[in-house]
C-alpha cells in the first residue's frame, strides 16, 4: 500500500500529528509520503500512484484553512476514483469541528476523490490562551496513543472511522468562513516592537504565505495572512502585536513533556465537557485495542 498525506501546519501541532501517522504507517510496512502544502512542489500526475490520499490541517474557525482548500483546487480530475482521509487538529473537541472539511471535500469530489475516513486529534492552543504544560502533554500523549490504533484499524484492517457530525452546522460553518477574509485584513495591522525585535527574520522566512517582508529596514505586512500565528507564536522575544486578536496571542512552543513543576490552570472550566468526552472516548479506544 502507498499513501500520500498533504498537510499544512501553522505552529507545528499538525506536523507532529502528520509525522506520527507516517511513523506508525511505516511500522506497518506501508509506504507513506508526507507533502507539505506550503512548499507547493508536488507533481500531481503522481496521484495515480497512491492507494489513498490524506489531508491534515489545523482547524481555523471551524473550517480548513484557506490555503488547504485552495491547494486542492490544483488537483486534476482523476481517471479513477480515489479515497481520501482527513486528519483534523484543533484545541477543543467540539462536534462542529468535525465538519471543517466540507468545502475541501466538495472540491475533491469534483476530482473523483471521495471521503473514506476522518480523524480529530486535540492539541494545545496557539491562539486564544495558553494551555498549561501538563494539559499540553496530556493532549500530545493521548494523540501518540491514538494514532497507532487508527493507522492499524484503517490502513491495515481496512476499517474506516467517521467523526460524529451535526446535520445543521453547514450554514454556520459557511458564515464563519468570514474568518478567512478577516485574517487577511487583520494581518495588515500586525506590528512589531522594534525595541524588542532582534532581527532574527524567523517571521519573514517562515511565514507560509510570505505575508511578512522586511523592506528598507522596516517590516511590512500584506493581506495574505492565514492567522496561523506561526510568526507571533515562535517569536523568540515576543515582539509581536497581532492586531485585533492581540489579547488572544500565545507565545513560545510547548515542551510536550510531563512538567516537573506546578502551574495554575487559569481556564479549568473552558470546554470542560468536550475535553471530558474526548479523553473518555480516547481511553475506551485505547482500552479496547489493548484487549485484542
Amino acid at each position: 500500500m502507498k499513501i500520500v498525506l498533504f498537510y499544512f501546519s501553522g505552529t507545528g501541532n499538525t506536523e507532529i500529528v502528520a509525522k506520527t501517522w507516517k511513523e506508525e504507517s511505516e511500522k506497518q510496512n506501508i509506504e507513506f509520503d508526507l507533502v507539505k502544502i506550503e512548499e507547493d512542489n508536488f507533481d500531481f500526475s503522481r496521484l495515480k500512484e497512491y492507494d489513498k490520499i490524506g489531508f491534515a490541517y489545523p482547524i481555523h474557525a471551524f473550517n480548513a484553512p484557506e490555503n488547504v482548500w485552495r491547494y486542492a483546487l490544483k488537483f486534476p480530475k482523476l481517471d479513477e476514483t480515489k479515497k481520501v482521509f482527513l486528519v483534523m487538529v484543533s484545541g477543543e473537541y467540539m462536534t462542529i469541528n468535525h465538519s471543517s472539511g466540507e468545502k475541501l471535500l466538495r472540491i475533491l469530489k469534483k476530482r473523483t476523490i471521495f471521503l473514506e475516513s476522518d480523524y480529530h486529534y486535540i492539541m494545545p492552543y496557539n491562539l486564544v490562551f495558553r494551555h498549561t504544560e501538563l494539559r499540553a502533554f496530556e493532549m500530545y500523549d493521548t494523540m501518540k496513543k491514538l494514532v497507532p490504533i487508527d493507522v492499524k484499524k484503517y490502513l491495515v484492517e481496512g476499517v474506516p472511522n467517521f467523526t460524529k457530525k451535526h446535520h445543521l452546522v453547514g450554514w454556520f460553518i459557511f458564515l464563519l468562513r468570514i474568518e478567512q477574509w478577516f485574517s487577511g485584513a487583520n494581518g495588515k495591522s500586525f506590528k512589531i516592537d522594534t525595541k524588542k525585535c532582534i532581527k532574527c527574520m524567523k517571521c519573514v522566512n517562515n511565514c507560509p504565505t510570505k505575508n511578512i517582508e522586511f523592506v528598507d529596514g522596516k517590516f511590512k505586512f500584506n493581506n495574505r495572512c492565514l492567522c496561523c500565528t506561526r510568526c507571533s507564536f515562535n517569536c523568540p522575544v515576543d515582539a509581536f502585536n497581532i492586531g485585533l486578536l492581540n489579547g488572544w496571542r500565545v507565545n513560545k512552543p510547548y515542551m510536550f513533556k510531563k512538567p516537573d513543576f506546578e502551574e495554575v490552570d487559569k481556564h479549568p472550566l473552558y470546554c470542560k465537557n468536550s475535553y471530558k468526552r474526548y479523553y473518555k472516548e480516547a481511553a475506551e479506544k485505547i482500552q479496547n485495542s489493548e484487549k485484542i
